[in-house]
């Protein structure tokens, strides 16, 4: 799993949906707070230009003296004869007449009729200016003082104002995104808790421990309906593992008697040419009946049974105890390669598996010779090497099917072995092939995927 996918979940995790929804949220929240930021950036830009013609307006009228030259106030400044300034002012009579300054506003007219004295009115001159009027009495007389000021018709420097804004405050933005991503990965992680530790509860649940269910407590409403489901499901899966488990014990126990009991009325017989082929029958019969008990339990066989093994002290084990049979086939067996290689499995199953290989090879071991168990560290495992007639290409994919046997006729078998052996080999994640061996044989290999 890459770094991404440890912290974001995969691609079809619910993790990352959730990372993703957050953020699509917040997102569409910062978009319209963008909106709304700029709509307000620019109704401030409208209320800051209004107060400041006001405030103009009235230093203005605070000027004005009715008894002196031109009001008391400098026609010859800039701003009352140009609009080259910031501000342009013009002082009217009350029947707006200029008196001070050239600015011509006829939309005026009507306009001051309901406001009072002193209370500023706004309005736009020919779309290209701002003003503010305001009506005042000096010493008897009504006065009209107007202040206006050029409108900026591209809002361009108004944009740039806003931009430098965002620029200004670029790294409280990114710091705000990462804030809220840390929030969302935290807030993901929190919720998903309970569906972690009910993964965690269900890998434990397996053969070794049937009657485990998953807990209930602290889970979401949402996913409760689907733990209680998943617990009766396994309710019903314990039922028939307990049966299965019951009928194969009462098989065992039924069978092994009968043949007990065969072998003994064989052993009695006078004819030694048929009891010594009846006798090969029974023990053929129990050789495949406790083949189908090991098949059985390998297919059933869970991780929760897995400890650390040593594949070097089970193939010793395993030599000793076939040993002496391989002797009297005129075979010696042989134990090599890495002597400390341990992996997590079923030690019971790893060594019927490896069992069932050894005795395929001295039963398709026509001549006396040496039959080696080879361990190997990297990949671990094992292989098998024998020196019989080889397994032709057409039947190695056939080989590990149940009930099959190879052409060249081996002695005793009725094709299970090597189909437990994969059941075994599909429990532990491992891999099982066979391949031609120079000079004539087999090669069987039991090889795990990891260790």
């Amino acid at each position: 799993m890459t770094g991404f996918s440890a912290l974001f979940g995969g691609a079809h995790s619910l993790r990352r949906r959730l990372v993703i929804n957050i953020l699509l949220a917040i997102g569409f929240c910062c978009a319209l707070a963008a909106v709304i930021l700029t709509y307000e950036f620019y109704e401030h830009l409208k209320e800051n230009r209004d107060e400041g013609l006001a405030r103009e307006a009235a230093e203005i009228a605070a000027q004005i003296r009715p008894g002196l030259e031109g009001l008391g106030l400098d026609a010859s400044a800039l701003r009352f004869r140009g609009d080259e300034g910031a501000y342009r002012y013009t002082v009217f009579d009350a029947g707006l007449r200029p008196m001070v300054g050239g600015e011509r506003a006829p939309s005026l007219m009507g306009r001051l009729d309901a406001a009072e004295r002193g209370e500023t009115v706004f309005f736009t001159l020919d779309d290209t200016r701002a003003g503010a009027a305001m009506t005042v009495e000096r010493e008897g007389q009504i006065f009209v003082v107007l202040a206006t000021t050029a409108l900026q018709p591209s809002g361009e420097i108004h944009l740039e104002e806003f931009l430098h804004e965002v620029v200004e405050e670029i790294q409280w933005v990114i710091l705000g995104v990462a804030a809220i991503l840390l929030a969302a990965l935290l807030a993901s992680r929190r919720a998903l808790s309970p569906v972690r530790r009910v993964s965690e509860e269900a890998n434990a649940i397996g053969p070794g421990s049937p009657d485990r269910r998953l807990s209930t407590a602290h889970l979401p409403t949402e996913i409760l309906p689907l733990v209680n489901a998943v617990n009766e499901a396994f309710d019903r899966l314990e039922q028939g593992y307990r049966a299965q488990s019951d009928f194969s014990s009462n098989v065992a126990h039924e069978v092994r008697t009968p043949l007990a009991v065969l072998r003994s009325a064989i052993d009695r017989m006078e004819d030694g040419e048929l009891r010594t082929e009846l006798r090969r029958d029974v023990i053929r019969l129990e050789q495949m009946f406790e083949q189908l008990i090991d098949l059985s339990r390998a297919e059933a066989l869970g991780v929760t049974a897995f400890d650390e093994v040593d594949l070097h002290k089970i193939a010793l084990a395993v030599a000793q105890d076939m040993g002496v049979a391989a002797i009297r086939e005129g075979k010696e067996l042989a134990v090599t390669g890495a002597r400390d290689v341990r992996v997590r499995g079923h030690a019971g199953l790893l060594s019927i598996a490896l069992g069932n290989l050894l005795r395929n090879a001295v039963n398709y071991t026509r001549e006396p010779g040496e039959i080696e168990i080879e361990i190997s560290a990297a990949p671990a495992g094992w292989r098998v090497l024998d020196r019989g007639p080889g397994i032709p290409d057409a039947e190695k994919s056939q080989l590990f099917q149940r009930f099959r046997r190879g052409a060249t006729g081996g002695r005793d078998g009725a094709g299970i072995g090597l189909a437990i052996v994969n059941s075994v080999a599909e429990a532990h994640d491992a891999e099982l092939s066979v391949s031609d061996r120079a000079g004539g044989g087999s090669v069987f290999s039991f090889l795990f995927r990891t260790s």
